[in-house]
């Protein structure tokens, strides 16, 4: 059984990842002329669901979300299955510089006053865009709507444009081999005209390609999100009373990559706890769920010896396992391109006795259960530079 089941995984993935490389592969062998017939289909096909209603979780036919909108419509018109979220759809697309984009791009937001991708719409020219909005979006309107993107409130949420199907407009090297052509028939005077022409073609297209390397560059930038939090430590435990106490301060630095859905990261922390008399480096590895809600454990190194709460028994702190943990988060205050936030975790630190044993239930609780309250500043690292 083992064996058939190992065999029917492999023929599984072979199926998956071939099936990936053909529609990579066909969307790549669209010539410009037919991308361009993809855009307008894809385009008329928003345009007929204008009026519908938004409904969080939906993607048609009746009523649709951001991202239902877009996945429905891009199945119906041209046959392209994308993801089903708007920062899923953002990860699978190619990001392009906004000066490139064309109609049936999508262009993406950040509508939730974090960095994290929330909101998706559909180009269709002269700075307007097709979206599902809820109510609590924009002011022009509510369900499939058009937008404009240079209004106030969207030019502040505006993350980037991404390319799903092949730009529909010839392309420069496609030009540069007509003029090649040309040239040919034209006298030596005017090739070398030409030729200079052409060298100053080259130098901006190479200045052009760096230039949007760099921006491509900004918007992954985005994706990276550091993070610094200063907490008040407290518990209600020892082993003699249930009573409110302080347990010290802590610090952590913090950053997470925030392009997939189950956001990864790393921190390091620095923790003075007065309750047990012990300075402690916590390493944390976490991942982010949403805005609101990180999991977290990894290794801690201490310093000092540990004294068990209310009393003088000396008690050994463990490297590893070290502690694990979970952060709750309110929404965001902006301020600008940072935001901060409340935060409360709940992290249990693990202690045992001198010869290694464990403690007893009670003192393990009186000694690791402890309560972080504090705030967090958050910004992505893009912001550093901005300036230059």
């Amino acid at each position: 059984m083992k064996g058939k089941f190992i065999r029917k995984f492999f023929c599984f993935c072979f199926v998956f990842v071939n099936s990936i490389a053909l529609f990579a592969q066909s969307m790549t062998a669209m010539t410009a002329a037919e991308a361009q017939v993809a855009r307008e289909k894809f385009v008329e096909g928003m345009k007929k669901h204008l009026g519908m209603p938004y409904e969080y979780g939906a993607a048609g036919p009746d009523s649709f979300d951001c991202s239902g909108l877009i996945y429905y419509v891009a199945k119906e018109s041209i046959n392209v299955k994308l993801p089903r979220t708007a920062k899923a759809i953002y990860n699978e697309v190619r990001i392009i510089p906004d000066e490139k984009k064309e109609v049936g791009d999508l262009l993406f937001f950040r509508t939730m006053g974090s960095a994290t991708i929330s909101h998706v719409g559909v180009y269709i020219g002269d700075n307007k865009f097709i979206s599902a909005l809820s109510d609590s979006l924009d002011e022009d309107g509510q369900g499939v709507s058009y937008s404009q993107l240079n209004s106030s409130y969207w030019k502040e949420k505006y993350a980037g444009v991404g390319q799903f199907l092949p730009s529909g407009k010839a392309s420069e090297e496609n030009a540069e081999k007509n003029d090649n052509s040309v040239e040919e028939s034209e006298s030596t005077e005017q090739k070398v005209v030409k030729k200079n022409t052409s060298a100053d073609k080259k130098k901006k297209a190479v200045n052009k390609i760096t230039k949007e390397k760099d921006e491509v560059t900004g918007y992954l930038a985005d994706n990276i999100l550091i993070d610094a939090s200063l907490f008040f430590d407290w518990s209600l435990l020892s082993p003699r009373q249930f009573v409110f106490r302080y347990r010290g301060i802590d610090a952590l630095a913090h950053v997470r990559y925030s392009g997939w859905a189950l956001e990864p990261g790393f921190g390091l922390g620095f923790r003075y706890n007065s309750g047990l008399k012990t300075v402690q480096m916590p390493l944390v590895f976490t991942i982010t769920f949403n805005d609101y809600i990180r999991a977290y454990a990894g290794p801690v190194i201490s310093f000092k010896k540990a004294l068990l709460i209310d009393t003088d028994k000396e008690i050994k702190p463990s490297v590893f396992p070290g502690l694990v943990g979970i952060s709750f988060m309110t929404p965001p205050v902006e301020l600008g391109s940072i935001t901060l936030h409340g935060v409360q975790d709940v992290s249990y630190t693990i202690y045992n006795n001198l010869d290694g044993s464990t403690l007893s239930f009670m003192d393990s609780l009186a000694a690791g259960l402890v309560m972080y309250t504090g705030i967090r500043i958050v910004f992505p690292a893009s912001i550093f530079g901005r300036g230059k």
